[in-house]
């Protein structure tokens, strides 16, 4: 196989993994939020509230940090990105 096909291969596994880690981040946090609102109003239940919070700020640095690696620092758009997108619609759209 060619090195081209193994890196984009590669490439596509780490796109996977970060969108089902970005999925199940979604998820979980939805129904840590749902629970905290919940919540009655009680002395007793500080340390929950902390810890789910905890959770929930430590997750998210996580996932901006995988997002980071994914998308190598971009990620907004690039210029590569842009460029593909110019020709795409510019194929699609003969009037140009």
């Amino acid at each position: 196989m060619n090195r081209k096909y193994i890196q984009a291969k590669q490439r596509v596994k780490r796109l996977k993994q970060f969108y089902i880690h970005l999925f199940l981040f979604l998820i979980v946090n939805i129904a840590l939020l749902f629970r905290l609102l919940m919540l009655e109003k009680d002395e007793s239940l500080n340390l929950f509230v902390w810890v789910v919070l905890n959770i929930m700020i430590t997750w998210s640095i996580g996932i901006l940090v995988h997002a980071w690696i994914v998308f190598k620092g971009k990620l907004i758009f690039s210029k590569e990105y842009e460029d593909k997108k110019i020709e795409e619609l510019m194929r699609e759209d003969k009037t140009y």
